[in-house]
């Protein structure tokens, strides 16, 4: 592997395929020479020819593919990243995983801690993020298989890799880079699809998994293209107000809270409007069990679900909508007011309501079609602060959304009215 590098420097990456051991089966470091690497290296790109006159920096890796058995002991004390698992370095996965190692966990131990949720989302992180550990070793061992094999000479050439295969797994480690090959079973945090059965899950008594069936479900097919327990896609959406376009994922900040995406689909059709205002009036009702931020108020007094001055500053989650209807066709008033929050001091949130439609200067960005959702029902779905797929349901299932969130959230007594 050759990288180019900053200053005309060039990085050479050399497997070398017969090493010394010395008595444990380990390489003898001491044998080895830079030397040896450039030797190595010019036997690998023959007849080309390879030398240098500078050498910056060298060093020697023994690859070793190993994940531990636990992530955390009793959920007090917690490994992440290269502590708990490794793999070798050409996949470029020790920096990208370990950071979503440990934002996995941030997240969780942040709303543990401030009394938000229960301690029992902790045991996520190891169900999660070693099977994701798991799959990154069993990918990163085809990977280096691929590095250290030759190029195929033709296609009767058995013993050789093809580029087809070079590919693909180069495509794949994009995806792992980019959190968008990770794949959540259902969790606490992760509901599961109510079209799968607990068998198909899996989790038998004495399993790793534990069973699903206390899980709360969530409806896939309301949202095809939207995977539950996969990174939230963005496609392009513009404002209701203004028309400005943005990248929905720009929009769900990672500020430690869950989102509430209503997709309120063709609300120019009255009967589709009148569901909408059904579902923000179940929300209101459930304003305690589902406490719901206002977007464009900030945190002034911590991160609690009750006691702030304003009933709009705290929650554990933002509700924004995006409509597939034509933005001329409805205005902004036309929403119910949980939709469009206000604030005395700071008035109307105008970037709470957004629109899959036609932008002036960047084009459609199909989110609807992207997402796989109904462009005339819509659908409301929960993205996680890690912007994982949560839950997906109907506008007329609240009852199902607040016990996705009960599952997890500490209750909180009601608020003292003072006389």
């Amino acid at each position: 592997m050759i990288i180019p590098r900053e200053d005309g420097l060039v990085r050479i990456y050399c497997q070398l395929s017969t090493v010394a051991q010395d008595s444990d089966g380990r390489f003898d470091r001491s044998r080895i020479t830079p030397d040896t690497i450039l030797e190595a290296a010019q036997r690998i790109i023959k007849p080309y020819q390879l030398d240098y006159k500078h050498r910056d920096w060298w060093t020697i890796y023994q690859i070793g593919q190993r994940v531990g058995n636990h992530f955390s002991a009793q959920e007090r004390i917690f490994l992440a990243g290269d502590a708990i698992h490794t793999h070798s370095p050409k996949a470029g996965q020790g920096m990208n995983v370990s950071m979503q190692d440990t934002y996995n966990l941030g997240w969780k131990l942040a709303m543990v801690v401030k009394g938000i949720a229960k301690p029992a989302i902790l045991k996520t992180y190891e169900t999660e993020r070693r099977t994701v550990a798991q799959e990154l070793i069993a990918f990163d061992q085809n990977y280096s298989r691929l590095w250290s094999s030759r190029p195929k000479k033709s296609i009767e050439d058995q013993s050789g890799v093809s580029m087809a295969e070079f590919e693909r797994a180069f495509v794949q480690q994009q995806l792992f880079s980019s959190g968008f090959g990770v794949h959540y079973s259902p969790n606490i945090l992760t509901a599961k699809d109510s079209s799968e059965t607990t068998d198909a899950l899996g989790g038998d008594e004495g399993s790793e998994t534990p069973s699903k069936a206390g899980l709360p479900s969530s409806h896939q097919h309301l949202a095809s293209k939207t995977v539950l327990g996969k990174r939230f896609q963005s496609f392009k959406v513009i404002n209701h107000c203004d028309a400005r376009s943005w990248h929905l994922a720009h929009l769900l900040k990672a500020d430690g809270i869950f989102h509430i995406l209503l997709f309120a689909g063709d609300v120019s059709q009255p009967s589709q409007m009148e569901r909408v205002r059904t579902f923000a009036n179940d929300m209101r009702n459930r304003s305690r069990t589902i406490p719901v931020r206002q977007r464009h108020v900030p945190i002034t007094h911590g991160y609690s679900l009750h006691g702030a001055s304003s009933e709009h500053t705290n929650g554990i989650a933002q509700l924004l909508t995006i409509h597939s209807a034509p933005r001329q066709q409805v205005e902004f008033h036309d929403f119910p007011p949980l939709l469009r929050p206000f604030d005395k001091d700071l008035g109307y949130d105008y970037n709470s309501i957004f629109v899959d439609g036609e932008s002036y200067y960047e084009g459609h960005g199909h989110a609807y079609d992207g997402y796989g959702i109904d462009r005339t029902r819509g659908c409301v779905t929960v993205v996680r602060p890690d912007h994982y797929v949560a839950w997906i349901s109907d506008l007329e299932d609240v009852q199902g959304l607040e016990a996705y969130f009960a599952g997890f959230v500490v209750e909180q007594p009601p608020p003292v009215t003072r006389l």
